[in-house]
């Protein structure tokens, strides 16, 4: 008989499990499982992993350990998120911003690599019950998705962090679960500021008010910001009182500086009432710019962590640029990963579960000891590839931490709490956390 691979579901949404079976092979037969896709600038990520057969000639990832290869788990969920891209030594971020599906194939190799099987499954973002509107009113420019009902939702609005634009897949997986999702662009989109400067706190406090008066919402809005938008998420809850609840994401604990062409610059990153909001200037020594260039010429991994812990220590007016986060009256969720290399968002956690001892029991911060920088929604989805580094141009690597293992573990999980925290906080619902 023919070996088959069949990989279940063939079409579903991005965070259902998948399940892989192999039949039809000789007993204790070894062959190669591989899988590949294309992130939306068609860079192809692989993983594959050697399996051995059972007695009967099968053999089902929920049982069977592989032998070798880039996976070191035992399930179809574990090759997805091992995956890497092709040709780069330390592999690469996996781009994902708009809400069109992803294609996985599976291939099946014997010990020769001749090709026994093929199998194809599509993972979704949303479906026809959620309905995608692009934003280009009342000067705000995001995409929009709601249930494709006449009923009203719990509206949420997502930011982003320092790659700018709108993420729009995150934003439509998170309707798909029963609400009205904002996914707002403020810069390097078309119609907002190119770079992350000088950006009004109140272009954001418009955008919630939008929301919040918009048909497909029940006259709520939750927030969610991941990495400088984690910052921005905290900053604006420090702000205005007018969220639901809030959930920020490797998060930050002070105002930090703008960035110009991708790169943090002396410029302010915010401003309120035409003012710009104090911010933490990066300070840089000598060490710095060789570690640079030698992470350059040897294509090894550069942390930014020395450079924010010099950066601290040298400013004068942390107190002045701190988030006053004990002003935040809504429910809050932190998610931070303790090896995380892009900024030291446990601490800066931390920190923000210091400042707000006592005063609400409703608050919940989740740290993760293998979690890096990308661990946790919008940037971290069950059933996608996971990032430790980035090609940043130039030559440069950047270290995000964390291990790919770690990080989808961190990512499945903290999907969980995300859902049941909005849920809990927005639906009336009381529901307990472990």
């Amino acid at each position: 008989m023919t070996p088959r691979i069949v990989v279940t579901p063939i079409r579903a949404l991005i965070d259902q499990p998948l399940q892989l079976s192999v039949y039809d092979l000789m007993p204790k037969q070894k062959v190669t499982i591989k899988v590949q896709t294309k992130d939306d600038n068609d860079a192809i990520f692989e993983a594959s992993a050697l399996y051995e057969a059972n007695q009967d000639g099968n053999l089902h990832l929920a049982s069977t350990a592989p032998l070798s290869g880039s996976y070191k788990g035992i399930d179809a969920e574990g090759l997805v998120w091992s995956m890497e891209r092709i040709g780069k030594k330390h592999g690469d971020y996996f781009d994902k911003w708009n809400a069109e599906p992803l294609t996985y194939s599976f291939t099946l190799e014997d010990s020769s690599g001749k090709l026994l099987d093929t199998a194809h499954v599509h993972r979704k973002f949303y479906d026809e019950t959620v309905k995608r509107v692009p934003v280009h009113e009342a000067e705000l420019v995001g995409t929009l998705f709601h249930p494709d009902t006449a009923q009203a939702f719990p509206g949420v609005l997502v930011v982003g962090g320092s790659d700018g634009g709108v993420n729009e897949h995150a934003a439509a997986l998170l309707a798909s679960k029963g609400y009205t999702v904002l996914s707002l662009a403020y810069f390097g989109a078309e119609g907002v500021s190119k770079d992350l400067e000088n950006i009004p706190l109140e272009y954001f406090q418009k955008a919630t008010l939008w929301l919040k008066s918009h048909d497909a919402a029940d006259n709520t809005v939750s927030l969610i910001g991941y990495s400088r938008g984690g910052e921005l998420a905290l900053l604006l809850a420090s702000t205005y009182d007018d969220y639901q609840s809030v959930i920020a994401g490797a998060p930050g604990a002070y105002v930090t500086s703008g960035l110009r062409n991708t790169i943090y610059a002396p410029i302010p990153a915010w401003t309120q009432q035409n003012a710009p909001l104090p911010y933490l200037k990066f300070t840089y020594t000598a060490k710095h710019f060789l570690n640079i260039g030698k992470s350059i010429l040897t294509r090894k991994p550069f942390s930014f962590l020395p450079i924010w812990s010099l950066s601290q220590a040298k400013a004068t007016n942390l107190d002045a640029i701190r988030i006053p986060v004990e002003q935040v009256n809504a429910p809050l969720l932190t998610i931070a990963g303790e090896k995380d290399e892009c900024w030291p968002s446990a601490d800066y956690a931390r920190m923000v579960q210091h400042e707000l001892h006592g005063k609400r029991t409703d608050n919940k911060h989740l740290y993760y000891e293998e979690g890096g920088h990308f661990l946790a929604f919008p940037y971290g989805l069950p059933g996608m590839p996971t990032s430790t580094y980035m090609h940043v141009g130039g030559g440069m690597i950047m270290d995000f931490g964390g291990t790919k293992k770690g990080n989808a573990d961190a990512a499945r999980e903290t999907w969980h709490y995300v859902q049941d925290f909005l849920f809990a906080h927005t639906k009336k619902t009381s529901l307990h956390y472990s």
